[in-house]
């Protein structure tokens, strides 16, 4: 017997072990006919508490013994996250397969950018036909009708359902199936094992698969608590820098840009797209150097608590961006320029992936 909501097999002898339920609350609710889930799955949906496992994590390679399971496959990506979701060397691994991208949580993109903007952009950046990008919000319900009549209308309806964490995976199944049987949390790594779930109305088969896990995000640096705190769950935040003169803009504690700044009409804008939780702090160039390991955990948020500033190798990079560019700082959210040229000194953690782009909000559509 498998648990409904991770797919880990049911046990009641070591509470340590993914799969853990008491024996006698097995009994009671096989007696009574209820679902059965694990105590952890069952704690994370009706408390929202969360148990980390020591199960090891999630790789590529844990991905490619179920490969043979179906010929389609969902990827699901985070609009929010797009660079640190997508991966090409999943990509690389199912070119085999059939793959369908779903571009998750465009809920939260500002109501500046019309949802064909975003598919283009997202088709662009992923260089594959129209036919293969579906828009949707798990969250609100958006795009799920018009998917699920997308994926009836394919001769072969198993699917397999792939991303990394936090990717809202497990949420966008639910919502494709209309049932809430897998646990759906904002804790990386929710989902264990394989999660087989057939839908008799539609015809559909999905299959899902544990998330996996990165090492290369903003995200990655935080335990499951703070990551669950800086997931953004409404519109993302905007800050805008006009830099009239030098600023030093802290993006997090993990992040500092600083702008040359001049004085006129034509001074670098910017705007840094993040999560409500995500502290985002301009002050002088000076100031901040002398601050930031005092500032680091406690006034900029990630981490969420006291962390050692010297507990990280950072690294600098020289960057000239134009208007219609911003640089996605993988895990955390982007800067986008509005008005350019924009020299930035970008310093952040060595491990942290980071991309240059063209902006998905073009440089127009805030005001300035």
């Amino acid at each position: 017997m498998k648990c409904k909501g991770c797919g880990v097999e049911i046990q009641t002898f070591n509470d340590d072990v993914p799969g853990y339920i008491p024996a006698d609350v097995l009994e009671r609710r096989q007696k009574e006919g209820k679902e059965i889930l694990c105590q952890r799955c069952f704690q994370l949906k009706h408390y929202g508490k969360f148990k980390k496992e020591r199960k090891g994590v999630k790789s590529l390679e844990s991905l490619k013994k179920y490969l043979h399971l179906a010929k389609n496959v969902i990827y699901v990506i985070d609009i929010f996250d797009f660079d640190g979701t997508y991966r090409e060397e999943i990509v690389e691994l199912l070119k085999e397969h059939n793959i369908y991208y779903v571009i998750n949580k465009v809920d939260l993109v500002p109501k500046e950018v019309a949802p064909p903007e975003i598919k283009k952009w997202a088709r662009d950046r992923l260089k594959v036909q129209s036919t293969r990008v579906k828009l949707l919000s798990a969250k609100v319900g958006r795009g799920v009708s018009s998917f699920v009549k997308f994926l009836k209308s394919k001769k072969d309806r198993r699917f397999l359902v792939v991303g990394v964490t936090n990717v809202g995976k497990s949420s966008v199944l639910n919502a494709l199936t209309g049932e809430g049987q897998l646990t759906a949390s904002k804790y990386p790594g929710t989902t264990l094992e394989l999660v087989q779930l057939k839908n008799e109305d539609t015809g559909l088969t999905l299959i899902d698969t544990p998330g996996i896990f990165t090492n290369d995000r903003v995200t990655d640096l935080l335990d499951p608590w703070c990551q669950a705190k800086i997931i953004p769950q409404n519109k993302l935040t905007v800050t805008t820098i006009n830099a009239k003169k030098d600023r030093t803009v802290f993006f997090s504690s993990f992040v500092s840009i600083t702008v040359k700044g001049y004085k006129g009409r034509r001074s670098p804008i910017f705007h840094i797209l993040t999560s409500e939780n995500v502290v985002v702090h301009e002050t002088n160039p000076e100031k901040a150097e002398e601050r930031w390991s005092e500032w680091f955990g406690r006034f900029l948020v990630p981490p969420c608590g006291n962390s050692g500033f010297d507990n990280y190798k950072f690294e600098n990079h020289q960057l000239r961006l134009e208007a219609g560019q911003e640089i996605h700082i993988c895990g955390l959210g982007w800067v986008n320029v509005a008005r350019g040229p924009a020299e930035f000194t970008l310093k952040l953690p060595e491990s942290v992936k980071w991309v240059v782009r063209d902006a998905l909000i073009g440089p127009y559509k805030f005001k300035k």
